[in-house]
């Protein structure tokens, strides 16, 4: 029987040869497993990416729906501050923000016994203060809502309390008659309104019962300093020179109600003066335009009405002729409609109109001449085009 015997070098080969294969197969079964877990690394990779810009997308969106709601929200401060502003200075309101500051010597007076009283009842506020360059000024404040301003870089909020530019400078008919005949009453004024810094109107105080004379000769009568003439001059001086009013009171009662009377002025001012620039803008004064007017409510009632009265203020109408015609059109728009037809001059001067409101009268047309008018003025594009 032949064997066959393998050499040495044959099985260290052969050896060789096995172990080649099985690293072979390890390292093949390692690979897969790595190709395996890459793609599926990947995977969750961009499953991640794609879950990271889903959410980006939703906070971008959360961020947008709060910015629009801080700015709405924002919108809706400046109006309910710009209304609350406004509100101040409305009338009937204005005089809960208003205090009326008085120097307590003042207030004390025999003559300001009804002041307190009177400001109360009006709605204003009243203040004494003793720090008041003069014991006889009043002067007024008014409560404003509170701002921001820039102040040198820095941001600053306004001060509550506003300083009027106006007040009262309170003096009896004895107090001035040593001024007036010395013709230094204009002086002391002016003096008052420099350190007081705004402008003053003098309240005299007792001028009929210090000019009051009796049926006999006293000797106060001849110890008066001053005459009426000599105050009119006085007064006349004081307006030229230092541009302020003189008020002339003769009872406490009187002296109050001048009071309010100044400081519900002082309040309404500022309304005042923005309704007055408002009407300035017009050709024309249209708050004074109110003859014949026709009230129209919030459901349309009155319409009819105030169609007919603008068709009969016009020339060659009357009352008669708008009735007829608001008949046949009874808006302004169908009035125009009508005007562009080829034949709506003709068919508005054939409208009859009855000359009285019985029935059986005689009725007449509007007329080629009125119908004629109406179509300049519904269908003219040249607003200066007259009417002749």
């Amino acid at each position: 029987m032949n064997t066959i015997e393998l050499s040495s070098d044959d099985s260290s080969h052969s050896d060789y040869n096995v172990m080649r294969k099985t690293d072979l197969a390890v390292l093949n079964t390692k690979v897969n497993e790595n190709q395996q877990f890459i793609p599926s690394s990947s995977r969750s990779s961009k499953k991640r990416k794609g879950g990271n810009k889903d959410g980006n997308s939703d906070n971008l969106a959360k961020k947008q729906k709060a910015d629009k709601q801080a700015t709405k929200q924002k919108a809706a401060e400046e109006r309910r501050a710009a209304k609350n502003a406004n509100k101040i200075f409305k009338p009937g309101e204005c005089m809960k923000h208003m205090t009326l500051e008085i120097h307590p010597v003042l207030l004390e007076s025999w003559f300001c016994a009804d002041v307190q009283r009177e400001v109360s009842v009006s709605g204003a506020h009243l203040k004494t203060s003793s720090t008041l360059c003069d014991p006889a000024l009043v002067l007024w404040t008014r409560l404003v809502p509170p701002s921001l301003v820039n102040n040198d870089g820095l941001v600053q909020l306004t001060p509550l309390k506003q300083r009027c530019n106006q007040g009262l400078y309170i003096h009896t008919a004895q107090d001035i008659e040593n001024l007036v005949a010395t013709r230094t009453l204009a002086n002391h004024v002016q003096r008052a309104k420099d350190l007081a810094g705004c402008g003053l109107t003098l309240v005299v105080f007792g001028v009929k019962d210090y000019f009051k004379t009796s049926g006999r000769k006293t000797n106060n009568s001849k110890q008066k300093l001053m005459t009426e003439i000599d105050l009119e001059k006085a007064v006349t001086d004081l307006l030229v020179s230092t541009d302020s009013d003189t008020v002339l009171v003769n009872t406490p009662n009187e002296l109050a109600l001048t009071i309010v009377q100044f400081t519900k002025a002082i309040a309404e001012e500022p309304y005042k003066k923005a309704k007055r620039a408002l009407d300035e803008q017009a050709d024309f004064y249209m708050r004074g335009e109110n003859k014949k007017c026709v009230s129209v409510d919030k459901d349309g009632n009155g319409l009819s009405r105030l169609w007919q009265q603008m068709i009969a203020i016009l020339p060659l109408s009357s009352l008669e002729t708008s009735r007829a015609l608001c008949a046949q059109y009874q808006t302004p728009l169908a009035l125009y409609e009508a005007l562009q037809q080829s034949t709506g001059v003709t068919d508005v001067a054939n409208i009859g109109v009855s000359r009285a409101a019985v029935p059986g009268s005689k009725s007449r047309r509007i007329g080629p001449e009125f119908a004629r008018k109406l179509h300049t003025l519904f269908t003219a594009d040249d607003g200066s085009v007259l009417l002749d």
